[in-house]
């Protein structure tokens, strides 16, 4: 014979099936996240991988910084930094265009 759960039993079993999904995947993003102090992050990028900034710009509560780097070899890193200098690689790429050397793909 099973046994039912009552519904106050049901809604507890069901937010912690959904909070073990949250932190299993805020885990695996934080895992792949690179942040360390503005300052070391800034002299890997231009030294490993020739990236100088290219933009900047504070965020509108002024909380934090985002900086564009970029190489003459089109690589480029998005970089954002807290007050307390704390920094995060939020995307990296390839192909990097400035704005006026835009190549956009022809329309089919």
């Amino acid at each position: 014979m099973q046994k039912k759960l009552s519904n106050p039993m049901r809604l507890a079993a069901f937010g912690a099936a959904v909070l073990t999904c949250f932190v299993m995947t805020s885990a695996s993003w934080a895992a792949v996240r690179v942040c360390g102090e503005r300052i070391k992050m800034a002299k890997m990028l231009t030294g490993k991988y020739q990236e100088t900034p290219r933009a900047i710009g504070v965020s509108a509560t002024g909380n934090s910084l985002l900086e564009i780097y970029t190489s003459m070899e089109g690589s480029w890193t998005v970089l954002l930094t807290t007050t307390r200098g704390m920094a995060c690689i939020m995307g990296a790429g390839h192909s990097w265009q400035d704005k006026d050397q835009v190549q956009y793909f022809p329309k089919s």
